[in-house]
């Protein structure tokens, strides 16, 4: 669309725009509103300013005479011929703070609004955020303030603008586009902000088929987490195979659990039947860990069982290129309402019901956070790091390739589980972009996200993977962070960040230079350290040398035994901090596992981390955390991760 077309289609829609005037190349205008920026109108010519296309603050005709004749020799020096299909667009000069507000079609989300910073500057700083097309009011603020043009909105530089106008523009803009049906993409750069409002100055629109969703989200009539009863499928007695393990670790299954082996026999006291078919009740979850060209064929046998629930183990379908087997077992999955999640994955835990029908190599602890991720590998570590740490799930999901059931789904169902209080995600891929945010709007528990997949060569990673497009990094942080998601940045976090979100943070170190740093990452994240009060100092001035730090942290001196650590964790344990961070480095008269010791036994009445910085030295001590399963780090940057 021409610029003019844009302008008459904007403030048929309530939007404001500037006087204009259009005419040809060779018109001598009569133009009654200077000052005046003038631009040239060809459908040859996309991007008017990197053609020499756009002069503005034009005064007077004399001025507007200059700059016509240097636009066309500017556009005649790129090989372009201007005729009399081409025009040019007098549009007058509004000055204020430029915004920007743009309209992508995302593969993921589908429709996107960005806002942020306008301007000629606007790719080299990029300070925008990422709105959804149906997000509330609530939501758009919150993507606002993502951003740092959001500090305009308030009093900054005795300037004053009220957020409540850019919200409304941003309302109508959701309005246009749902109206207009087909813009692909829109472009508004700049819009002008000053006392009067908000004011389009420059746009373009691209026309398009937008998006639309492969399928709508099935109606889901049985749920993933209720079970009775469970099928191990090629459950196994070779301790080197996936179906050993599983079967091993169902057998503590609060209800009835089967085994199929093709040679039958015994496994752990219990019959292996030959086939599905020989089992005569119903089932209502099976696990299937058979070679990828046989999981057809047994999910075929369990719909005679009236199966709710599959979880696909075996790998070999679309991470390898085999998408007709994925569609198949899809089919089924619809045709029969089934559940699947899988396959290529780990498997499945549920706490309530003891029901851990996954390989990894330690026993899951029962807890309250539900743990989705798509990468086994993954999942298997943060298990095996949960439980040194203690740390308990309510629900395990290993999705894979995520065939079936998704994301979205299954935030859904967990908010009917009790056991649940918070909702911990490792997402590769993002399918329905659209049904994960509402899932997550609707969320009353706490999300955590880590999303891999951040730089095009990981996103390429990512598919070869689990088959899943990626997205773009920005846009799913954006979008996720407005909704209120509380996006990571290690998978650690995903574990610990549910657990404990402090803010006021005390630092116990026998290190100077340490300390520093840890101060440094814990106000990066924007958490706050406790202020030691007169009182405060007087207590610890007791116990400690003359030259101890007088402050937060509370540097207790190099030359620091555990007597020293354990003094001042006596009567730090009656201050108003959150968390207390202990930091040992090995010095020569440190003697770490007392120390070890000396903190494990603080951590009763206090939240105590401690923080390892050593190897050797410090061994010791590191064993005895982990058989007391006590958290601790070994880095300054890993222990900030939950914050």
């Amino acid at each position: 669309m021409l610029e003019h077309e844009i302008y008459q289609l904007l403030e048929s829609n309530g939007f404001r725009v500037p006087k204009y005037k259009q005419f040809t190349i060779n018109d001598m205008p009569d133009i009654d509103f200077y000052p005046i920026a003038l631009k040239i109108e060809s459908p040859k010519i996309v991007h008017k300013s990197e053609y020499g296309g756009v002069k503005t603050d034009i005064i007077d005709y004399i001025g507007y005479k200059k700059a016509h004749d240097e636009i066309v020799q500017n556009i005649k020096n790129y090989g372009i011929d201007l005729d009399k299909n081409d025009y040019f667009i007098a549009s007058n000069m509004i000055y204020g703070e430029e915004l920007f507000c743009g309209v992508i079609d995302d593969s993921v989300f589908g429709t996107i609004i960005l806002f942020g910073k306008g301007g000629v500057l606007l790719e080299l700083y990029k300070d925008i955020c990422y709105i959804d097309i149906v997000a509330n009011e609530a939501e758009i603020i919150n993507a606002i303030n993502l951003t740092r043009i959001s500090k305009l909105f308030g009093e900054f530089r005795n300037s004053k603008h009220n957020i409540e106008t850019v919200v409304g523009f941003i309302k109508k803009i959701q309005e246009f586009i749902k109206k207009s049906k087909n813009i692909k993409e829109l472009d508004l750069n700049p819009i002008i902000l000053n006392s009067e409002g908000l004011t389009i100055v420059d746009a373009r629109i691209k026309l398009g088929e937008t998006k639309i969703p492969d399928e709508v989200s099935r109606k889901r009539e049985n749920s993933f987490f209720d079970n009775s009863s469970v099928a191990v499928i090629g459950a196994s007695s070779d301790p080197n195979k996936v179906g050993y393990a599983i079967a091993k670790n169902t057998l503590s299954f609060m209800g009835e659990v089967f085994f199929v082996n093709k040679n039958g026999g015994e496994l752990f006291e219990k019959k292996c039947f030959k086939d599905v078919a020989d089992i005569e009740s119903n089932i209502d979850i099976a696990i299937i860990a058979v070679p990828s060209m046989a999981v057809i064929g047994e999910i075929q046998k369990l719909i005679g069982k009236n199966i709710k629930n599959i979880v696909i183990i075996s790998a070999g379908f679309k991470e390898v290129g085999n998408f007709i087997a994925e569609r198949k077992i899809k089919d089924l999955a619809k045709l029969y309402n089934i559940n699947i999640i899988g396959p290529n994955c780990l498997g499945y835990y549920e706490s309530t019901k003891n029901l851990n029908a996954t390989f990894a190599t330690k026993n899951a602890i029962a807890g309250d956070i539900a743990l989705l991720a798509q990468s086994g590998a993954v999942l298997s570590a943060l298990m095996d790091k949960a439980y040194d740490f203690n740390i308990g799930f309510s629900h395990i999901v290993s999705f894979g390739n995520m065939i079936d059931l998704n994301f979205a789904q299954t935030i859904d169902a967990l908010q009917n589980e009790p056991s649940c209080k918070y909702i911990s995600i490792y997402a590769e891929g993002i399918q329905d972009g659209k049904a994960f945010l509402q899932s997550i709007r609707n969320s009353k528990k706490p999300i955590f996200v880590y999303k891999t997949g951040k730089s095009e060569l990981a996103k390429k990673a990512a598919f070869s993977h689990t088959g899943n497009l990626s997205g773009n990094y920005a846009i799913f942080k954006g979008l996720l962070e407005s909704v209120g998601v509380n996006m990571v940045d290690n998978i650690e976090a995903l574990i610990l960040a549910p657990q404990k979100r402090p803010n006021n943070i005390l630092i116990v170190t026998n290190a100077g230079g340490p300390a520093t740093i840890l101060t440094d990452y814990i106000i990066d994240r924007k958490q706050s350290l406790y202020v030691l009060n007169e009182a405060n100092i007087k207590l610890l001035d007791e116990v400690l040398p003359n030259n101890w730090s007088k402050n937060n942290p509370i540097d207790i001196i190099g030359d620091a035994r555990s007597n020293r650590f354990e003094a001042t964790l006596e009567i730090i344990k009656e201050f108003e901090a959150d968390l207390v961070f202990v930091i040992v480095t090995p010095q020569f008269m440190t003697d770490a596992l007392s120390i070890a010791k000396v903190l494990h036994k603080a951590s009763q009445t206090k939240l105590i981390i401690p923080i390892m910085l050593g190897g050797e030295s410090l061994k010791d001590a590191k064993i005895f955390f982990k058989k007391e399963k006590m958290v601790y780090f070994e880095s300054l940057q890993e222990a900030t991760s939950f914050l």
